[in-house]
């Protein structure tokens, strides 16, 4: 057990940064520290006092440190310590990517554990359940002067048409994926859809990347016909190379460039 006298604030920050706790509950302080949870409770009172540490949901803290406004200004640190394991995806991603000019008012999260959204410090936090065999395909970004784990741009677009409703439906995706066209590294892009195990995001992929002049091969696709849309209407032309109908113009698919 270490001395209460050589638990001063600077020993209790740096045993945290070094143990790469920022977001921990009372129970793993008294761990880390070797002291009862009520000492570890002591503790967090020193340092909320001190405004070092901020309380972000029932018995869980947020390491904030000597700059404060340092964590609390970059949301997408934050998002990625709320859950573990968890990557920055979806909308979110296509942003960082610079594929989006929209500003998602919510951080998108992808991770394995079952995790409710949070609000905290004015950002939404939304945390999307996916299967281990889909955790993949992310690298650590420094933003600021602080990590994120960030999805690659190939799996951005491949996550988001996984999951359409978490980055702005079917167009906004679209319109990410022409931007990103000269950029995409296809041969990873093709490995990372079919790694999905869904036939139907490799057509819609397939379809968009033909319509937007790439040629791509080794997809596997859909047996039978898909949606573009899949939150549009049945109707529409069909596409026997990809089996997806068309359900969306060509005018609506691209209006985007008009503006």
């Amino acid at each position: 057990m270490i001395k209460e006298r050589n638990l001063t604030t600077t020993y209790i920050m740096r045993r945290l940064h070094e143990n790469d706790l920022y977001y921990f509950s009372p129970a793993t302080l008294a761990a880390l520290f070797d002291v009862p949870v009520s000492k570890a409770y002591e503790m967090l009172r020193r340092l909320k006092a001190e405004e070092l540490v901020r309380p972000v949901e029932a018995g869980k803290y947020l390491l904030l440190g000597f700059q404060p406004e340092r964590v609390l200004s970059n949301p997408l640190f934050i998002a990625t310590r709320l859950a573990h394991p968890a990557y920055v995806s979806y909308w979110s991603a296509l942003h960082f990517h610079g594929l989006t000019e929209q500003v998602p008012r919510t951080v998108f999260v992808a991770t394995t554990r079952k995790r409710g959204r949070l609000d905290f410090d004015g950002t939404r936090f939304v945390f999307v359940r996916v299967a281990p065999y889909k955790f993949f395909g992310y690298r650590r970004e420094m933003i600021g002067d602080l990590p994120v784990l960030m999805a690659e741009v190939e799996k951005a677009l491949v996550d988001s048409l996984d999951q359409l409703r978490y980055a702005g439906g079917l167009l906004e995706v679209a319109k990410a994926l022409y931007q990103a066209r000269e950029q995409l590294d296809l041969e990873r892009l093709v490995e990372y859809a079919n790694r999905m195990r869904n036939r139907s995001l490799c057509s819609r992929l397939g379809y968009l990347l033909e319509r937007f002049g790439q040629s791509v091969e080794g997809l596997n696709i859909s047996q039978s016909f898909v949606l573009l849309d899949p939150q549009g209407k049945a109707e529409g032309p069909y596409d026997h190379r990809w089996r997806v109908r068309v359900n969306v113009s060509d005018e609506k698919l691209l209006q985007w460039r008009e503006t």
